[in-house]
């Protein structure tokens, strides 16, 4: 996942830019378009601005204010209204007067102010505290981030850090307006929430944000140590004083709200239904239906089972259990890195890999990799959370995830395509992710385990997160008990005393495993179509490149991109997904499944 833009707690809603060309049909006006959308959006929001760009005024930006962003309420009138100006903005052109590049921009735009305006309509679901998406989280990400290109962000750092006190505030008075109508996060995603911010405020002059903030005071030329000293007093003094009672506060509110939830999923819930259906689309990346979600599922679940099956009782429990040799994430990474053969050549970039300070890192998620500014690709970020990374498998397959062939390569080769600037800030976060986990599943091929330990764990990795994320739209989506889901699961030869744990995860923070289950499924899907219409002639190469050639948009436009790849080569370019039985395995192979389900069911790398 994307981790540029994180204020908001379930999407990105950054909607205030609205551009009306007089007479737009042609493609010189699309540009204008896009440029001021881009222009009007990061002139909306600080924090998105100086993740986006270093150079900002070289595209006739001029900064916003510096702080965290408006208070946030229940209030939305605006943004419906800015979102729906954009979308009238786009349909006065001539889509067929558009370059194919163009008509990508096109589709991929309306797409995300589509999905973005269906969200609109539900803002007592906006649920501001989750544990793994919420602001309490994703703040400290933004400032332990936070990087000094010049002086004055400097300033614009500690003016943001000074505004986080009122938007806290005004997302505990959202958050106490729905908590009274019975709309809040489950009983135990507050467990979590309140867990992540009590080891945050543990730390007091320790706190990374007083730790990390003066080694950036510190490595920063140009000041003198009288403005080093003043700078680092201001800091402290505002994390001390402001920000950790500001965190404790919240702590004390929220458990105020215990016992607020009315029903477990989403889709028992009013207006529940309606709105995981707009929250499934933005998250998958896909307007799919939810049985055409659930055919395609389970037609790789199938598959997966099947191949676990045969591998379990024809290998040897001691190859299948192999792990890898302990490495530094340098190693492993610069290792992946050399092993891109099957993918289009993509630019030449660097990286660090760090560990998290565990203070500061979030239980529920393993990894995260910081997409660089526009204007300067080649550094790139990898931050592990060591205490949730449990193995030397894990750990290949977390890098393999985060860098190559995973996040990082994926976008430094769309930004390095120099692609309309404002299509590197829409989030199509089932693609990115989707491609992450498509990234795991070759990447086993490259490790040094044996054959059958390859893969093992390849099909354990994308079961992990198929099924979670299956799960997630049944309940949520389609209201499935436990009884139903877990009879669903005995058919499939898996433990049915799974469903409990996996209803209990997929509640707490509904969708944010589906980019990561769905999106890999269709990656599979995409693979399966190419390789039945191409057989012995399938250039991976040219498929990799299929995917990869005009960066993160939604899936449908990726099958669009895929049947003309295909073209005449291929007798039927449906999807492989058509027949949605049930199959039935042994009991005791499907258990053995089950035990490595439960490592990841509730972690997740962005």
């Amino acid at each position: 996942m994307k981790i540029r833009k994180l204020i908001l707690s379930m999407v990105v809603l950054a909607l205030a830019f609205v551009y009306q060309p007089v007479h737009a049909d042609d493609s010189a006006d699309f540009d204008q378009f896009m440029k001021e959308e881009f222009v009007q959006m990061m002139e909306s929001d600080y924090t998105s601005l100086h993740f986006a760009l270093i150079d900002y005024e070289k595209y006739g930006i001029q900064k916003p204010q510096p702080t965290i962003g408006e208070i946030p309420t229940l209030d939305n009138t605006k943004d419906i209204e800015d979102v729906e100006k954009s979308i009238e903005g786009l349909k006065k052109f001539n889509y067929d007067a558009l370059t194919e590049e163009q008509q990508h921009d096109y589709d991929t735009y309306m797409y995300y102010l589509e999905s973005n305006r269906k969200l609109l309509d539900y803002p007592m679901f906006n649920f501001y505290f989750l544990p793994n998406s919420g602001i309490q989280s994703n703040l400290i990400t933004n400032f332990t981030e936070f990087v000094f290109y010049r002086r004055e962000d400097i300033d614009d750092y500690l003016s943001v850090l000074e505004s986080v006190p009122a938007f806290i505030d005004g997302a505990i008075e959202v958050t106490r307006t729905q908590a009274s109508q019975g709309y809040f996060m489950t009983d135990s995603a507050l467990e979590s929430t309140l867990e992540g911010i009590e080891k945050f405020v543990e730390k007091k002059d320790e706190n990374p944000l007083i730790q990390i903030f003066n080694q950036n005071i510190d490595k920063f030329d140009g000041l003198s140590d009288q403005e080093r000293a003043d700078y680092k007093e201001r800091n402290r003094d505002l994390v001390l004083n402001s920000y950790i009672p500001e965190y404790e506060k919240l702590a004390d509110e929220l458990q105020s709200f215990y016992g607020s939830r009315t029903a477990t999923s989403l889709y028992d819930m009013p207006d529940g239904k309606e709105y995981y259906q707009a929250l499934l689309r933005y998250k998958s990346s896909s307007s799919a239906t939810l049985q055409e979600l659930y055919d395609l599922t389970n037609a790789q679940l199938k598959k997966l089972v099947d191949e676990y099956t045969t591998l379990y009782l024809k290998s040897d429990e001691s190859k299948l259990e192999e792990t890898l040799e302990e490495k530094d994430p340098t190693e492993v990474l610069t290792s992946l890195q050399n092993q891109l053969q099957e993918f289009p050549e993509g630019p030449k970039v660097s990286f660090t890999a760090n560990y998290l300070d565990p203070s500061v890192a979030n239980d529920g998620i393993v990894a995260y990799y910081m997409q660089p500014p526009i204007d300067d690709i080649e550094d790139n970020i990898i931050k592990i959370n060591g205490d949730n990374v449990n193995s030397t498998n894990e750990m290949f397959t977390t890098l393999a995830h985060e860098g190559f062939p995973g996040h990082l390569f994926q976008i430094t080769w769309y930004l390095n395509t120099n692609p309309t600037l404002l299509r590197t800030q829409l989030s199509n976060i089932g693609y990115t992710e989707g491609w992450a986990m498509y990234a795991e599943d070759v990447s086993w091929a490259y490790s040094d385990l044996n054959d059958e330990a390859k893969e093992m764990n390849r099909i354990n990795t994308n079961l992990n997160y198929i099924l979670p994320a299956q799960a997630d739209f049944l309940v949520n989506g389609m209201g499935w008990d436990e009884k139903k889901l877990g009879d669903y699961y005995q058919s499939l030869g898996l433990n049915p005393s799974i469903a409990s744990q996996m209803i209990d995860t997929v509640t707490q923070e509904p969708a944010t495993i589906v980019p990561y289950g769905i999106g890999l499924a269709y990656y599979l899907d995409f693979r399966d179509q190419a390789q039945a219409a191409y057989g012995d002639k399938f250039n991976v190469v040219d498929f990799n490149r299929v995917l990869l050639t005009y960066g993160d948009r939604p899936f449908d436009i990726v099958q669009n991109d895929l049947t003309n790849y295909i073209g005449s080569n291929s007798a039927s370019t449906s999807s492989v997904t058509s027949n949605p039985g049930l199959i039935g395995l042994a009991g005791a192979v499907g258990a053995a499944v089950v035990i490595v389900l439960f490592i990841l069911l509730t972690r997740k790398k962005k």
